[in-house]
């Protein structure tokens, strides 16, 4: 069992590299696919959007936090990059274009539950047939502490009803301690899932 520092995860003071189920999900997309478009959820400071970028992806990016998107807009890749469309706002907010990726990394927990599920459909719609998700979702633990208006948590059952229109590539847990999330010491059980639209 890990202990992680979810604010430097969250808000980490020097970039840091591309996630790695991020990287996997870019290998397993076809080489040959041009104009490949990718959303990065709840971007931050662009450690994924910059390796999508390289990658020539036309990325649409969004956050809710403003300072994060400054700073990721100074980048050299950032900087008027036609190929990047950058938006502050929710969730519940952006308009999702047609995608061959989305990445929701460390960031779709912070979505509030009332507008989780249809914010999802919003997402797996996007998709084309084919496309790739990968990111992050917050499981439950044994304990009773209710953290959901916090953040969104999910039971292995409910992930899988998620993903009933996805065939899943592949689906890593982990369990972390970290009082960030909350303010309160606790067990987090992480799930990172790369999945491919049906």
């Amino acid at each position: 069992m890990a202990t992680i520092d979810w604010q430097s995860y969250l808000h980490p003071s020097a970039l840091q590299p591309p996630r790695t189920h991020l990287v996997e999900a870019h290998q397993l997309l076809d080489d040959q696919l041009r104009g490949k478009v990718a959303v990065d959820c709840g971007c931050g400071q662009g450690r994924d959007t910059f390796f999508l970028l390289e990658n020539q992806y036309r990325v649409y990016a969004f956050d809710s936090h403003l300072e994060s998107l400054r700073q990721l807009s100074t980048h050299p890749l950032a900087a008027s990059n036609p190929l990047l469309d950058l938006q502050h706002c929710t969730f519940s907010e952006y308009r999702f274009p047609k995608a061959h990726l989305v990445n929701a990394s460390a960031s779709l927990f912070f979505c509030p539950r009332q507008d989780f599920y249809a914010v999802w459909q919003k997402m797996v719609q996007c998709l084309y047939p084919g496309g790739l998700f990968c990111g992050h979702f917050l499981g439950m633990n044994h304990d009773e502490t209710d953290y959901s208006d916090k953040v969104m948590t999910h039971s292995k059952p409910e992930l899988e009803r998620l993903f009933s229109q996805f065939y899943v590539v592949s689906w890593q847990q982990r369990h972390e301690i970290s009082a960030r999330l909350t303010g309160e010491k606790r067990q987090w059980h992480i799930h990172t899932l790369i999945a491919m639209k049906k």
